[in-house]
């Protein structure tokens, strides 16, 4: 298994306040890897680097061995990357097709191809198993838990080969966090590659394979999540055994 995404030494300086400060991190191919940490560590600025929102002070990324560095969320997306944020970013008024394919809809003559765009979404969205979520609906009309698949259904329309998840179960129930699962699993059948954040840790256990433990803006720790032992106290989180420290 192939490596995606390999960070090293990754810094970054807000002001006097010095948020993330050398973050080593490997993503492999087709893994669900856990990014583990209290308020505070450095989690969402890191994944904010990853995605092009902010621009690292130090460090280098690789994306499938190659030189990243991305100046932006577009650039990110070039090179298959996409974040779901905690905060879901869809347009509620528009449809689901029209969500999905934002920014990249097919097109003849200068105007929008409608029939083009429809079964591109299709495509997209045949493999979730969610009938209700037809191609015509408004985003607005949808459960919650449906407005997951959908933001996952856009990051694979733009060939996303990397998804970023910000705590994305911290709005649904424990039926739709199942479903998120199996959607995650299938994803990872997929090849696709995948950091989720999550505070709790029976979910990390549940959907992930490896981990790497963020304290005060350091990797303090990685490994996989069958060689670590949960701790009682959050200010520890993981006890690595068997793991690398950093």
């Amino acid at each position: 298994m192939g490596i995606d995404l390999a960070l090293s030494d990754v810094a970054k300086h807000f002001g006097a306040t010095l948020a993330l400060d050398g973050v080593n991190l490997a993503l492999r191919t087709g893994s669900v890897h856990a990014l583990i940490g209290e308020n505070g560590a450095g989690k969402s600025t890191l994944m904010n680097v990853i995605s092009g929102t902010i621009t690292p002070d130090r460090g280098t990324i690789q994306v499938s061995g190659k030189p990243y560095r991305p100046d932006s969320p577009a650039v990110a997306r070039l090179n298959g990357i996409a974040q779901i944020h905690q905060e879901l970013s869809l347009f509620p008024h528009l449809s689901v097709t029209e969500n999905i394919l934002m920014g990249i809809e097919p097109s003849r003559h200068g105007l929008i191809d409608k029939q083009a765009a429809r079964n591109r979404a299709l495509k997209v969205l045949e493999g979730f198993a969610h009938p209700e979520i037809r191609p015509e609906r408004r985003v607005a009309d949808l459960p919650l838990a449906a407005w997951q698949v959908v933001e996952i259904s856009r990051a694979l329309a733009a060939n996303a080969r990397i998804i970023l998840m910000d705590e994305p179960t911290s709005s649904l129930s424990r039926t739709s966090v199942e479903q998120l699962f199996r959607l995650i699993r299938r994803l990872s059948e997929q090849g696709i590659a995948i950091i989720y954040i999550s505070h709790f840790l029976e979910e990390v256990r549940e959907v992930a394979s490896g981990f790497t433990v963020l304290r005060d803006g350091k990797s303090v720790a990685s490994g996989e999540l069958s060689s670590a032992t949960a701790r009682s106290s959050p200010a520890d989180w993981w006890k690595p055994a068997c793991v690398s420290s950093t």
